[in-house]
């Protein structure tokens, strides 16, 4: 064997034998200290850089992360939603070379079965990104150009790899890149990229970010209402059901979704003649630790599953109270199987915030919700929440048909690009309206490739008649972050409170909107 090998390396050049000589002494190296290396990690060879994709290895399980045109694939489910944006991209650089700028969707993308962030979230995102794109190469919004190429960006899983995603963005400006927009999860990553970015003066734009810890962050805003908000919201919904509750409180302190939901869920004990009875803790901390293996991972996700199934015995011998779930929905999804064959003979109603929407559906989740468990959610968006039945009073009729005409106009956008693309869950919608966000602040600088400090500035205008007709409602924003605790965040936003049904279509119970008056100027 080993006469083989020398006989092949005898058949190579100089400088490819010398390379290999040093490949081989650093795998020997580490071999020598008891630490596995591969050797492509040893190379730091990207997982594709080619033109505007920059993807590179991440972490132990040498995940790919970076930014790309739709060149780099970043899961097999999300090829086509890729090939649509990368076909808009070229024929955006091949008729407007000196007219256009990139906005990056930035999502914790990952194949990994721990991910907060599902998959299918993920491709609906990437989805509704791509029809605002598309929408707005033919459209005026807030103006005809600069026209929009669209970079599909992955900062890995639990958004670990934000610094090495960041960095592609910070240090290259050949793709002109005005604005970032997405990131999906609100996690200490997620934080520390966009306080990153802004700091470099580039505009974000949340999609689905609901944590309070987003509330006035100096060149951000989101499309989402905070979780104060959708908390207030969820309990006013049920404190004439229940005066008593369970709360489910994950203490994952690098979790910050988790952290204000449980904020928001304590606010309970503040209404007149209600009480919190019980609290049931449980800890995702590890399983959301990088640099672990997927061994690891799937060891600290079956602790956690363990310790959410104990939790049935008490919540049923608190009954009646409603349940306060302030966690993530994949673990939402273990509480709710786990009284499948538990309490059979009480009503068990649980309440969260909006990542329910990360809960896959399945025929396992219609199963259980055809038993005595029921789900409620107060959420971000909804394809009913401008129908009648959503139940607008007079004093936000106004709002409602604006948020009605934004989503018509998504709406058949939309399906005509994605005629089975889903929108029961709202987060196509949720990526339309900030991928639209941006491009209305990027026109408004009226240049044919601003640079992003200029997008920075105009994210005040976004107001009045320059508000922005999104799906899920009229967008506008004070963007004042000196005197506001809440500069981030969009004013008067509706709030859908949904519920998970057997048949596996969300269903608006109401629509509730913040105490302040919506202005409809």
């Amino acid at each position: 064997m080993f006469a083989t090998v020398r006989a092949y390396v005898g058949h190579l050049p100089v400088g490819a034998r010398r390379l290999l000589a040093v490949v081989c002494v650093l795998a020997l190296a580490a071999v020598g200290y008891g630490v596995y290396v591969p050797v492509d990690h040893l190379l730091n060879k990207p997982c594709m850089r080619k033109g505007a994709t920059a993807v590179v290895h991440h972490g132990a399980n040498g995940e790919c992360v970076g930014i790309t045109d739709g060149s780099y694939v970043f899961d097999p489910t999300l090829r086509d939603a890729e090939a649509a944006i990368r076909k808009e991209n070229r024929d955006v650089l091949d008729h407007h070379a000196t007219n256009y700028v990139s906005i990056v969707l930035m999502l914790p993308i990952s194949a990994d079965k721990g991910s907060i962030l599902s998959m299918p979230n993920a491709l609906e995102q990437l989805q509704g990104a791509f029809t605002a794109q598309h929408y707005a190469n033919r459209n005026n919004v807030e103006g005809i150009t600069p026209y929009i190429q669209l970079l599909v960006g992955s900062d890995g899983y639990q958004a670990n790899a934000w610094q090495s995603a960041v960095s592609t963005i910070v240090g290259d400006h050949s793709r002109h890149i005005a604005a970032v927009t997405g990131f999906g999860l609100s996690l200490a990553g997620t934080e520390s990229a966009i306080k990153e970015l802004t700091a470099h003066s580039i505009p974000a734009f949340g999609a689905t970010l609901t944590s309070d810890n987003y509330d006035n962050i100096k060149g951000f805003v989101r499309a989402s209402p905070s979780n104060v908000d959708n908390m207030a919201a969820a309990l006013s919904y049920v404190e004439s059901d229940y005066k008593r509750a369970v709360l489910v409180e994950d203490g994952n302190a690098d979790d910050s979704y988790d952290v204000t939901l449980v904020s928001g869920f304590r606010k309970f004990s503040a209404i007149p003649g209600h009480r919190i009875v019980g609290v049931e803790p449980y800890d995702t901390s590890e399983r959301d630790r990088d640099g672990q293996s997927a061994e690891d991972r799937r060891r600290h996700q079956t602790e956690v599953a363990t310790r959410i199934s104990q939790m049935t015995t008490n919540i049923c011998a608190a009954q009646p109270a409603v349940v306060l779930f302030a966690g993530r929905g994949q673990d939402l999804g273990v509480l709710v199987h786990a009284f499948s064959n538990t309490c059979l003979d009480k009503q068990i109603r649980i309440v969260s915030g909006d990542d329910v929407t990360n809960l896959p559906d399945s025929e396992q989740l219609r199963q259980d919700l055809r038993g005595h468990v029921t789900v409620d959610y107060a959420g971000v968006a909804h394809p009913d929440e401008w129908s009648d039945s959503a139940g607008h009073d007079q004093a936000h009729a106004a709002a409602a048909a604006q948020g009605a005409q934004g989503f018509r106009i998504f709406d058949t956008a939309f399906h005509q690009l994605f005629p089975r693309g889903y929108l029961g869950d709202g987060n196509a919608m949720m990526a339309y309206d900030a991928t639209l966000t941006a491009t209305a602040a990027i026109r408004l600088t009226e240049q044919q490739q601003p640079q992003p400090d200029a997008v920075v500035n105009e994210l005040g205008a976004l107001q009045g008649a320059h508000k922005v007709l999104g799906a899920s409602g009229p967008i506008q924003f004070t963007a004042n972050y000196q005197t506001s605790r809440t500069g981030s965040n969009p004013v008067a936003k509706p709030i859908p409170i949904i519920r998970l049904t057997p048949q596996g279509n969300p269903r608006v119970l109401t629509v509730k909107w913040p105490d302040e008056a919506p202005p409809v100027g």
